[in-house]
């Protein structure tokens, strides 16, 4: 008896087990490396179905959009869809929290298909199929035409990057004022600071970036030690996709030490970490494809 309420007891305790680790590898399933922007899934897109809205959703005669991330896989059909509150680039569902709603918008995009995105390694070359993540933002207006506004909602727009993102901050240039250090330490000139290093890494171009063409200047506060190691970076200005690029980049620098009055020194400095993206030498539209070359330049090479 007790021989068989043993057995059962491990029986339950390994089903258990199995549930507990299906729903662990469930859980911590790799997220696809590349995300892109709507308008790079629009890009691809092949086949839509347009959501069908029940009629009971339709009668709250309300207007806004939902926002669906999902999957583009390798073979280009989609997977992992489901409605998020804020999706890339800061688009947000809006009046969309009817179940029913969701539900509609989700099946229809369950059946959309795609051509593969493909990673290029060479500009111009057949490139890899890779599995993609993207977000949509699907608007939808429900009023009686005359009984409102026939204008968008506030707060309703696509999943891409605004001009703004990058107007604003793409080429800015470092003010450097020796009388307020950011560190408290001697402020050396860019262009000084260039000819004393050493041994410089290459920032890397973010995937993401690269695909929404997001570029610009990323200036970092360095604070360089007595021994030309980079001690400390503050970040100043810059889109945060490039950010991290740069700091990765610029923590691994080595300087030669800095004397003042004969002594080595703490110093520090501007790094100008300029993101580019050029097609034949011109900036780079949403048509230029595969010619279009994102690199990441210093500050000597700057000409703006």
């Amino acid at each position: 008896m007790k021989a068989r309420h043993f057995l059962n007891t491990i029986a339950v305790f390994s089903f258990f087990s199995l549930c507990v680790v299906s729903a662990n590898a469930q859980q911590q399933k790799r997220r696809p490396g590349v995300a892109i922007s709507q308008a790079g899934a629009e890009a691809l897109l092949m086949a839509k179905v347009e959501p069908d809205y029940p009629e009971a959703v339709k009668s709250k005669e309300i207007a806004g959009q939902i926002v669906i991330a999902f999957t583009i896989g390798e073979d280009g059909s989609v997977s992992e869809v489901r409605q998020v509150a804020v999706g890339l680039f800061g688009c947000k569902s809006l009046n969309s929290e009817d179940p029913e709603l969701q539900q509609a918008a989700i099946a229809a995009v369950k059946q959309w298909r795609f051509v593969a995105f493909r990673l290029h390694d060479i500009p111009g070359d057949q490139g890899k199929p890779v599995e993609a993540e993207t977000m949509v933002a699907l608007p939808f207006d429900f009023r009686k035409p005359g009984a409102a506004a026939s204008s968008a909602p506030t707060g309703t727009a696509p999943c891409n990057p605004r001009e703004s993102d990058t107007e604003a901050t793409e080429f800015a240039q470092p003010r450097v004022d020796p009388s307020r250090p950011v560190f408290g330490a001697p402020v050396i000139e860019p262009g000084r600071a260039e000819e004393m290093l050493a041994h410089r890494v290459e920032a890397t171009y973010p995937q993401m970036a690269r695909i929404a063409r997001i570029q610009g200047n990323v200036i970092l506060y360095v604070l360089i030690d007595k021994q030309g190691h980079v001690a400390n970076i503050k970040a100043m200005s810059g889109h945060p996709i490039l950010i991290q690029s740069a700091r990765d980049a610029v923590k691994q620098w080595q300087y030669h030490p800095f004397q003042l009055n004969g002594a080595a020194a703490e110093v520090e400095t501007p790094v100008v970490i300029k993101f580019r993206c050029e097609d034949d030498g011109k900036r780079c539209t949403r048509e230029s494809g595969s010619a279009c070359r994102c690199a990441a330049i210093p500050w000597s090479s700057l000409q703006e």
